[in-house]
């Protein structure tokens, strides 16, 4: 499995295996005071799943980190499991969305952060942003 893309949304979802996005790919959030509240924020995640993954779980875990690599206690794990459908060739890759929803994310000052995607105990991505004070 490997990430085809990766970024930060205000809100998606997935709806019969489409992806739905509110306000997304953006790297830069603005609060006017800290520790700053974000109601809604979303990791969307597209993963190209190929035929040795298939019909197996595949653990995904997505943790919030700040720019000394600190863990904020912000995380999000579970397993994916694709099967192969039966209109894909013989030896096919599969796109497959997915979407982390979060609420209500403290962020204790500005500066850089790090959504970390992880599969097996190996980084397969990671989606950096930043925090600043607004002027």
């Amino acid at each position: 499995m490997r990430l085809t893309a990766a970024f930060l949304a205000d809100a998606a979802q997935v709806t019969a295996g489409k992806l739905y996005v509110l306000g997304g790919a953006f790297d830069t959030i603005t609060a006017r005071s800290f520790p700053a509240i974000h109601r809604s924020l979303a990791v969307v995640l597209v993963a190209e799943v190929g035929p040795g993954d298939r019909n197996r779980d595949l653990e995904i875990r997505i943790r919030l980190l700040d720019e000394d690599g600190a863990e904020l206690g912000i995380e999000s794990q579970g397993n994916l499991r694709v099967g192969a459908p039966s209109a894909l060739p013989a030896g096919a890759s599969s796109l497959v969305p997915l979407v982390s929803a979060f609420g209500n994310v403290r962020f204790p000052s500005p500066g850089g952060y790090v959504f970390d995607v992880s599969h097996d105990d190996g980084e397969l991505g990671r989606v950096p942003f930043r925090i600043r004070q607004a002027q």
